[in-house]
């Protein structure tokens, strides 16, 4: 999860999710939560935790997501399911007083994911489809980001970001660009960057501003940074260009 971005993301299984980001929880599983996993034969301990929330239209529907480099499980007695965007088996319970659904993806670029729902109240499947269909998103490259500047177009002027080449990863990473105010610091871009991508990346950003650009690793542990004020973006700027020989 990133600040401001409603989404959930995974790189390793090119996968995302739209989800509440203050009703997102990526830590355990408590007792209830493994115990669903278990009536349908996932051991918790064998499978990674992807997140817990809730469905977005029912606040008493857990949403357990899980994945596993294990593909060998083939869930052949679920139902097959086949939406515009991407095939799934699901398969129907009910457990020690709740009303289960469990939709497993087989990635076509990662590992197995499955989502499990639960409720003491008897599901809608019209939510829990739509959910599927609508909410839950597979594409083969993953390009997670925010993009928007809250300025008119006269308003913006580019920058060019040079992160120290040396300090590149050969990994994936994020770049974030924060307004910086006079109390706070607000995220305004970000960009999930390739293993090895190139150093050099630009930004259009409002004039009359400071931010601020953080280069980190996906748990958002910081790797470089740097702040400059609008004013002196400018500058260099034109001094590089009469350095080019630009008048």
């Amino acid at each position: 999860m990133v600040e401001n971005d409603p989404n959930y993301h995974n790189v390793r299984s090119h996968l995302s999710v739209a989800a509440d980001a203050e009703k997102i929880d990526m830590s355990e599983l408590d007792k209830e939560n493994a115990q669903a996993l278990r009536s349908f034969g996932i051991k918790p301990k064998q499978v990674e935790l992807l997140f817990v929330t809730h469905l977005p239209t029912d606040s008493l529907v857990e949403v357990i997501g899980w994945q596993s480099e294990d593909s060998t499980r083939t869930f052949s007695n679920y139902l097959a399911q086949t939406s515009k965007n991407h095939r799934y088996r699901y398969k129907k319970k009910r457990s020690k007083g709740q009303h289960m659904v469990h939709a497993v993806y087989q990635s076509p670029n990662g590992p197995q994911v499955g989502l499990v729902f639960s409720s003491p109240n008897t599901l809608k499947e019209a939510d829990i489809n739509q959910f599927l269909n609508r909410d839950v998103r597979f594409s083969r490259e993953l390009f997670p980001d925010l993009t928007g500047v809250d300025c008119v177009p006269e308003n913006q002027i580019g920058w060019g970001i040079d992160i120290p080449a040396e300090l590149v990863r050969d990994e994936h990473t994020l770049l974030k660009i924060y307004r910086v105010g006079e109390q706070e610091e607000q995220l305004i871009l970000y960009t999930l960057r390739n293993p090895g991508e190139f150093y050099y990346t630009a930004f259009s950003v409002c004039k009359d501003a400071t931010y601020k650009v953080v280069y980190s690793d996906l748990q958002h542990g910081e790797i470089w940074s740097t702040q400059m004020h609008t004013d002196d973006i400018i500058e260099q700027d034109r001094l590089l260009m009469e350095e080019m020989g630009y008048q």
